[in-house]
């Protein structure tokens, strides 16, 4: 069977445009979630990136993260298919008119350049996880040698931060609190997340194709699963089947027992249904000594791009052994026991991490990465 690896990755996130100041503000335990500007009402706290207030802010964001990913992996756009996500449509201000970007629009812009396959991706916050596991998919069935996947979000606009408060999914602001505090995964006190800006790019591609090109494997990936809760809209089955039954294949798929997993980069939102339904899954699959954390506390939640940028940090804990502490966690909820990592990086030698992604619908992707060897 095709081994597939990874051999570059682009990031812009909150605490920065690299995957290295992703890395090192996770292990900091920083926050990138801040006081928004010129924003009123109950929720005034999100995830900026350091990008222009300009007409194409969206491709910026974007083409940041594919064209790192890219260079780092030294490819041509030309020879490479693309697997993206674009999340939500994008809405913004040009003057004193209201500009609306449908996904599709979004997508066409950054795929143009690529080779075939070009595919949008659309699993809503699972969206950025299921893009890689659908290039390591193509790849490994020698369907394409190498693939850009990832995923890119612009949320940071009244109307998402109006619509997801309606839906009781993101925190409120708190008197006395900093906005960095606002997003607590797994914590007693946690209200929600924070909205954020971002993109996540990895560069997928068969071994025998970086071999060939003298490419040095980030990592390797190993596993993919998807699922579907059929439950509800907006709230996950209490005891997380469909999230298990994602994981549970990503696990079949890598021919790996549970035990094989040493650390778990999860969702972790901060949402109080959300947070007790995956505790409930990894409980179930992994029991309680295996370390999990989220980066959802440090960079707020991209959507689209979130999977893709926790994948990189999946990556980096596969390369250094060391599992990064869910920032903002404090106070676990007995309802989420786990082995979570609180306070400071935990070096534990992991080479094999399992990521995973959960969206609004029910849908659910995991992928499983390891330490190229």
């Amino acid at each position: 069977m095709t081994r597939v690896v990874i051999t570059g990755t682009g990031a812009l996130s909150p605490l920065g445009a690299t995957p290295a100041a992703l890395w090192h503000g996770v292990l900091a335990r920083q926050s990138g979630v801040r006081t928004l500007a010129n924003v009123r009402g109950d929720v005034t706290t999100g995830g900026p990136v350091d990008v222009p207030e300009v007409h194409d802010r969206y491709q910026r964001i974007a083409n940041t993260a594919i064209d790192a990913a890219l260079a780092e992996a030294h490819r041509d756009a030309g020879d490479t298919a693309f697997l993206w996500g674009t999340g939500l449509d994008t809405y913004f201000r040009e003057g004193d008119e209201l500009v609306h970007l449908p996904t599709w629009v979004e997508f066409d812009s950054l795929a143009h350049r690529f080779a075939l396959p070009r595919r949008m991706i659309a699993l809503a916050c699972a969206t950025g996880t299921a893009a890689i596991g659908e290039a390591f998919r193509l790849v490994r069935a020698g369907r394409v040698q190498a693939c850009v996947a990832g995923g890119s979000s612009m949320m940071l606009g009244t109307i998402y931060l109006i619509g997801f408060h309606a839906l009781r999914a993101v925190a409120v602001d708190v008197a006395n609190e900093p906005a960095s505090a606002a997003c607590k995964p797994f914590d007693r006190k946690r209200r929600g997340f924070a909205l954020s800006d971002g993109a996540g790019a990895l560069v997928v591609e068969s071994l025998a194709s970086a071999q060939a090109r003298g490419a040095e494997p980030l990592a390797e990936i190993v596993g993919y699963g998807v699922s579907q809760d059929a439950f509800d809209l907006n709230r996950p089955p209490p005891d997380g089947a469909g999230a298990l039954l994602a994981m549970q294949r990503a696990i079949a798929d890598a021919r790996l027992a549970p035990s094989d997993i040493h650390a778990v980069n999860a969702h972790g939102t901060g949402t109080h249904a959300g947070d007790i339904a995956e505790a409930a899954a990894i409980r179930t699959l992994l029991g309680t000594r295996t370390p999990v954390s989220s980066l959802k506390g440090a960079i707020g939640h991209a959507m689209a791009a979130a999977g893709a940028l926790e994948s990189i940090a999946a990556i980096a804990t596969c390369r250094t052994g060391i599992v990064p502490p869910t920032t903002n966690l404090d106070d676990p909820d007995d309802e989420c026991a786990l082995d979570h990592v609180i306070g400071a990086p935990r070096e534990t030698g992991a080479t094999r991490v399992l990521k995973t992604s959960f969206g609004m619908g029910g849908q659910n992707a995991a992928i499983i990465v390891q330490r190229f060897a």
